[in-house]
């Protein structure tokens, strides 16, 4: 197996992040996306779901540049062999707009 160097997955991140914004409602204030493996009977890919955590009920659907980058970096990390439960991005803006995203995911 061939090393990755860190910023393919920095690359990943950032292509995703960028999808995030791409789709982000214009008076969203905050984002909240999850990334889970789907499981059980239909097999594989995974649950996306993105929500605005101060509205209850706002959500919007993945786009499917958003799935495919998603589906990139679920690939890099098998291929990395990093397991992951759960991949979470979430984004703020502060008192003067500008946007904060963290981003949780699992460490080499």
């Amino acid at each position: 197996m061939s090393t990755k160097l860190p910023n393919e997955q920095a690359r990943i991140d950032q292509a995703i992040v960028d999808e995030i914004f791409a789709i982000l409602p214009e008076e969203w204030t905050g984002f909240s996306v999850t990334i889970e493996p789907r499981t059980g009977l239909d097999g594989g890919g995974q649950i996306v779901t993105m929500v605005d955590p101060d509205r209850a009920g706002a959500a919007v659907e993945p786009s499917d540049d958003l799935r495919t980058a998603i589906g990139a970096l679920v690939a890099w990390l098998a291929e990395v062999e990093r397991p992951w439960e759960k991949l979470t991005y979430a984004g703020w803006t502060d008192e003067q707009g500008a946007w904060h995203v963290k981003i949780t995911a699992p460490l080499p």
